[in-house]
């Protein structure tokens, strides 16, 4: 048995009556906005080793992931997000007129389930509009409960800090910029959606300001540019951390505001993490190409292999011919006798948001949502069943059996920090805030 399951079980047999580490979470800074206000009520433990392991199959994936339009569209970017079902308004927000990539920061975060045989990708979500760089703010907060500590203390447990790992991501993806001497960082949201987030970015200022970093949030409406850069608030921007996804720039009259951002960036006035066209790589619809058996050429052995070892069965929604489990089917026929085993899933939503598990559908509504979604930006994925894992009732008592999404980050080319959601609907489709699902957090452990 791995050490973190082992772990687990001695951490449930030696809980004590009241500890209830969720109370603490709940009471925490997290507690709130995009977060939600119920938490899991244990941590999670995993090994060292196998953190390193995952980091590394999932940078390779992500590799794999910025070679397609390559592979697929001799370079040319806007070729493959035409592939992916983006339309001409979002190619014209976030891409280059001439279809030429720019060099990305790999800054990404995996979200994966746990089944028997390993993990199961569900989703990559590029870019830098991640959810989970704060989650450290919960592993202090459960270590001020007794148990827990003193259980951390024996066994060495530890935690990777989002905050520093994202520090650690714009020194590496710019380095003429000094991190550690004090930067002014733009914390930039789209305007519509700032109120919402404001609560949110400036708790991130205030652990950036704890190393230094001298954040300002703020939305695009806000940013001038003048002949020596962006300037908010008075304070010329060495860097924009961008919150706003490519989907906010088509919702009405502000979609003209990214563009000066864009114009100075690829000027080199200011950098810009991270660009719009990130968004191409953290489509769903790009993890269909992956798994297309039409693309398999494409990729030698080890590298079919490791599509096969993490992404589930995964297509785009189009009326024709493809493989399922070893045969040539009928993709649509197909879709509609194994419903039980398949979400349809918007190829650009977040949140758990478009998502429609056939199981937790009629056979006629399922039909009709197959149907309207043949040639557009949907996808259709088997359907992944993790393994429960026992958390105790909220409050303390008998465990009871919680299924988790893994949101594992990827920093750089390695692990970079994990945040995870939990509920015990074992049949749910979606593990969200919105949907009841719990916020918690993960400690490492060495694996010996």
């Amino acid at each position: 048995m791995p050490t973190a399951a082992r772990l687990t079980r001695q951490y449930l047999r030696g809980l004590p009556a009241g500890c209830a580490p969720e109370r603490l979470g709940a009471a925490s800074a997290l507690a709130g906005d995009i977060y939600g206000s119920a938490f899991l009520t244990r941590p999670v433990f995993f090994g060292r080793e196998e953190s390193r392991e995952l980091g590394a199959r999932l940078s390779h994936l992500y590799d794999l992931l910025l070679s397609l339009p390559h592979r697929l569209h001799g370079g040319d970017l806007r070729a493959f997000a035409t592939a992916l079902g983006w339309s001409p308004a979002q190619l014209d927000a976030a891409l280059r007129a001439d279809g030429v990539p720019r060099a990305l920061p790999r800054s990404a975060r995996a979200d994966l389930y746990r089944e028997a045989d390993g993990f199961r990708l569900l989703e990559v979500n590029g870019g830098s509009p991640l959810g989970g760089w704060d989650i450290a703010l919960l592993n202090r907060a459960l270590l001020q409960e007794p148990y827990l500590a003193s259980f951390a203390d024996e066994h060495g447990l530890g935690f990777t800090d989002g905050i520093e790992v994202l520090l650690g991501l714009w020194q590496e993806s710019f380095p003429a910029l000094d991190v550690a001497a004090g930067p002014v960082v733009a914390l930039l949201e789209w305007p519509g959606s700032y109120p919402a987030m404001e609560r949110h970015l400036n708790r991130m200022a205030a652990l950036l300001a704890a190393h230094g970093v001298d954040a300002v949030p703020c939305h695009l409406g806000q940013l001038e540019y003048r002949t020596d850069g962006v300037h908010v608030a008075g304070r010329r921007v060495d860097l924009v951390h961008r919150w706003f996804v490519v989907n906010d720039v088509l919702t009405g009259a502000d979609a003209a505001l990214p563009a000066p951002l864009t114009e100075a960036a690829d000027r080199g006035t200011v950098c810009l993490f991270t660009p719009l066209e990130n968004e191409v790589y953290g489509s769903k619809a790009a993890l269909a190409l992956l798994s297309d058996e039409r693309d398999r050429s494409l990729f030698d052995r080890s590298e079919r292999a490791l599509i096969d070892g993490l992404l589930p069965w995964t297509r785009l929604v189009r009326d024709g011919r493809t493989e399922a489990a070893g045969e040539r089917v009928d993709l649509l026929r197909y879709a509609l006798a194994h419903r039980e085993e398949l979400v349809l899933k918007a190829s650009s939503s977040h949140s758990g948001l478009d998502v429609l598990a056939g199981w937790e559908t009629s056979a006629a509504q399922w039909a009709a949502a197959v149907r309207a979604a043949v040639d557009g930006p949907v996808i259709l994925q088997r359907r992944v069943r993790p393994v429960p894992e026992d958390f105790p009732a909220p409050g303390g008592g008998t465990a009871e059996p919680t299924v988790l999404t893994w949101g594992v980050f990827l920093a750089g080319h390695g692990y970079g920090g994990t945040y995870l959601r939990g509920t015990t609907d074992l049949d749910t489709g979606v593990i969200s805030s919105g949907m009841g699902g719990r916020l918690g957090t993960l400690f490492l452990v060495d694996d010996a």
